[in-house]
């Protein structure tokens, strides 16, 4: 997009606003999200058939394909542009035309069919409000090529406005971008598989795409794969796939977010596949995930985690899935981190022996829209140098405020934490008072398998100026005493008044 999302809130708000009423806070989510999709992919054809000619050919000689890996654009028909629909943002006939602006799209380009949610037109849906919800965003030109994750960003905005009282459901296919950020600076995936099993709109994969082009890699070199529970969100998760540059399938054709969506655990669309690249946000610890189903599937065979939390579910499923020289991150609650249950524990201790476990991230409080459950980052590594871990505490990591009950992290927190474990994968041993430690298997064994950094972590001592102590005991006691003297001059009037009011009575 030419804009960030913040730059057109105004807009997003002024929309919602115009389609409050008969319709669902989710519904016209995904009203706005589909209309600014259509708007960005007219415009951005715009751009592309620009482009084209003034290399002297036409767009006619290009398959859908190649208009789409070359120019980054699709086939977009006269039904589908954003000016012939809005010759039509006044009438009673613009949920139909833009029904048939979809469907018109995903006949003439293969990559996007069954994509879209082509409901516009159905009962219920006021045509005129819908029309001027198109003259909303008619002025904004969003044909500038951006990394943004933009159905993940206007997703993350109605959260934070309308879904902040759904708990972990509601923020169940959003990640905040500085959580993704630091993860995919943690891992580094530049060439090979990358997996999100729980992948929600895509956001996790399109950082990544982000990170690729800072670091001047190429997207070819990366196929990214995921999984998605919730169909509508699945559908979200293809559509940003494709508005990213990345392809639906790989090498072998095979879908790149499986023939369908789906539970993870009981049907998984990536069987027997391994990733280079594995990185996650699955929701905090879910109750019921079929273990009862799975107990001789291999996915678990460092333990079998219990039946009322998925935690260590979502741990053993990834781990399994990773390359041998592979690594991953995943956000789990903390709670994750030191579980007395004894299955939990055994797991833990499984992951210890076979020196899986690489770092553990603690993260300060109020990153998530939708739940204050304190969180943190879970990194395993196939490659590692020694048996050591490290341990970084999140109660130094200060972030930026955005509101009174949302941080985000920053970069230069992002950077530092980022150095640790560069400077980790190396060997040395980190030791910074208050922030973060190395830590040997030994230590971990001594206290009982807990991975929670505040056991190693040594808390940073401040310095006490006892001179400064006195001045302020001093201050106090003389501002103290004025106020004594004071409510002694006070107490007669006050007991003269008190006595008034209750003989006026």
């Amino acid at each position: 997009m030419a804009k960030n999302i913040k730059d057109i809130e105004s807009k997003l708000w002024e929309a919602a606003n115009v389609l409050r009423g008969n319709t669902s806070a989710e519904e016209y989510m995904h009203t706005i999200l589909g209309i600014l999709t259509l708007k960005y992919i007219s415009d951005r054809n715009k751009v592309a058939l620009q482009k084209i000619e003034s290399e002297g050919m036409k767009a006619e000689i290009f398959s859908p394909n190649e208009l789409y890996y070359s120019y980054k654009t699709f086939i977009v028909p006269e039904e589908s542009k954003w000016e012939y629909l809005m010759g039509f943002a006044n009438t009673e006939k613009i949920g139909e035309k833009l029904d048939k602006a979809f469907i018109e799209l995903e006949n003439q380009n293969e990559i996007l069919r069954g994509i879209f949610n082509k409901n516009f037109n159905k009962e219920g849906i006021d045509q005129i409000k819908l029309g001027d919800v198109i003259k909303i965003f008619s002025d904004e030109d969003l044909s500038e090529e951006d990394n943004e994750d933009m159905i993940g960003r206007v997703y993350e905005y109605f959260l934070g406005k309308f879904f902040k009282d759904r708990g972990q459901k509601g923020g169940e296919f959003y990640t905040p971008t500085s959580i993704v950020k630091l993860m995919v600076n943690l891992i580094k995936p530049l060439k090979g598989t990358i997996y999100d099993p729980a992948c929600g709109t895509g956001g996790i994969l399109v950082q990544a795409k982000r990170y690729i082009q800072e670091h001047h890699g190429k997207i070819e070199d990366i196929t990214v794969y995921g999984q998605e529970y919730n169909n509508v969100t699945w559908k979200l998760a293809k559509l940003n796939l494709v508005l990213n540059g990345f392809s639906l399938f790989d090498t072998e054709n095979n879908g790149v977010l499986g023939s369908t969506s789906g539970d993870t655990f009981s049907n998984d669309q990536h069987k027997n596949k391994k990733f280079d690249f594995v990185m996650a946000n699955p929701p905090f610890n879910m109750k019921a995930w079929g273990r009862d189903a799975l107990e001789e599937d291999n996915r678990f065979k460092w333990g079998l985690p219990p039946s009322g939390n998925a935690n260590y579910a979502w741990l053993s499923h990834m781990l399994s899935k990773l390359s041998n020289q592979g690594k991953m991150a995943i956000v789990l609650a903390n709670g994750s981190l030191s579980s007395s249950q004894k299955e939990e524990k055994a797991i833990r201790e499984a992951f210890i022996k076979e020196n899986k476990v690489d770092a553990i991230i603690e993260l300060p409080d109020k990153l998530f829209y939708t739940t204050g459950i304190p969180a943190c980052i879970w990194v395993f590594n196939n490659q590692k140098v020694n048996e050591n871990i490290l341990m970084v505490s999140g109660s130094n990591i200060k972030g930026n405020m955005i509101s009174k009950k949302l941080r985000e992290l920053t970069d230069d927190d992002i950077l530092k934490i980022q150095d640790l474990y560069d400077k980790h994968l190396k060997g040395e041993e980190i030791n910074i008072s208050g922030l973060a430690k190395t830590i040997t298997k030994t230590e971990l064994i001594e206290n009982d398998y807990s991975f929670v950094p505040g056991r190693y972590v040594e808390t940073k001592e401040e310095i006490v100026d006892k001179e400064q102590i006195k001045e302020e005991i001093k201050t106090l006691s003389v501002e103290l005493s004025a106020l004594l003297n004071e409510f002694d001059d006070l107490k007669p009037k006050i007991e003269e008044a008190i006595k008034k009011a209750l003989e006026s009575e």
